[in-house]
């Protein structure tokens, strides 16, 4: 037994020597240290049009998902594999896991005037009413967002992730005109926005109270009789809110009489109500519910403290 352990203290021995002589491992380096950036030697139009926007505005711009489609190696086969990054908008750094709950689907911008059209549209009527701490990481500016809800596909304008904004400018964005986009940019806002403040209830927290409580809940048949929109939406305002709540399969939406909205319905909807009207409009409109009024002039405060530039 003792030249038994002797025996392979040798060999041990031997093995820590050889493993010495060797070279040392190191990782595999990853020579793209900025895949959101394009070729820094690309002379085509729509990497010159990146690099420009990068240099004015410290956000990289992105016209598709795709973050790089690399060349890797050949397998047994004698095929080429490839490394593929795509942009995904629900990743989060730090939480262990990259992907959201939510599959976007994108259409994309195809000619270079069009792409050309879309940064216009970005600087002019989004960017100046952005402060440095609402502008993200990188823009991302397809043509439609997309996403399926049960079995309905769903639409939207914004959709906001740690890495990337990603606005829908539509495939018409060259005949746009200017109260068109003033409209997409208000529901863009309005998106974007409005997605800051509803996982932050307790920045809300008095804009809510104003309501009493009254959040999803009930109100009286008798207050409404005849089930009628016009009164319902009469105690909706009353309350301070400015929608109704809805109940929803898919995309399809059904009004509900009776019924305050939720949490979501009234900071999504309000959100929506300031960047639609203007405060001296909401005034004149609303100048017999005192609580839309005060709830319109806290979100506008509130938007502002977020780093919204009117």
């Amino acid at each position: 037994m003792r030249y038994c352990f002797i025996y392979m203290s040798v060999l041990l021995l031997i093995g820590v020597v050889a493993c010495g002589d060797e070279d040392v491992l190191t990782p595999e380096i990853d020579t793209i240290t900025d895949c959101f950036a394009p070729d820094p030697n690309a002379t085509d139009e729509e990497s010159v049009l990146r690099r420009e926007f990068y240099t004015t505005e410290k956000s990289y711009l992105l016209f598709n998902d795709t973050l790089r489609h690399e060349e890797f190696g050949i397998d047994y086969n004698g095929d080429m594999q490839y490394k593929t990054e795509l942009l995904d908008i629900g990743y989060t750094l730090g939480s262990g896991m990259v992907g959201g709950s939510i599959d976007y689907k994108y259409g994309y911008l195809q000619s270079i005037e069009d792409k050309k059209a879309a940064v216009t549209f970005l600087k002019e009527y989004v960017l100046p009413h952005l402060s440095a701490s609402l502008k993200p990481f990188s823009w991302f500016v397809p043509a439609s967002i997309s996403y399926m809800s049960g079995n309905t596909m769903v639409t939207s304008v914004a959709v906001a992730g740690q890495r990337s904004v990603v606005i829908a400018v539509g495939s018409d964005i060259t005949s746009k005109t200017d109260v068109q986009k003033k409209s997409l940019a208000s529901s863009i806002f309005a998106s974007y926005l409005g997605n800051q403040f509803i996982n932050n209830e307790t920045a809300l927290e008095e804009f809510y109270a104003v309501c009493d409580g009254l959040h999803g809940k009930n109100f009286s048949r008798e207050d409404n009789p005849t089930q009628s929109e016009e009164i319902n939406m009469k105690h909706q305002y009353e309350a301070g809110f400015v929608t109704q709540h809805y109940i929803r399969f898919g995309s399809l939406e059904i009004r509900t009489v009776g019924i305050y909205p939720t949490k979501d319905e009234d900071i999504t909807s309000f959100t929506e109500f300031i960047f639609t009207y203007t405060m001296e409009e909401i005034e004149a409109k609303f100048a017999d519910y005192p609580k839309v009024i005060k709830r319109a002039r806290m979100l506008s405060d509130l938007i502002v403290d977020l780093g919204y530039i009117y």
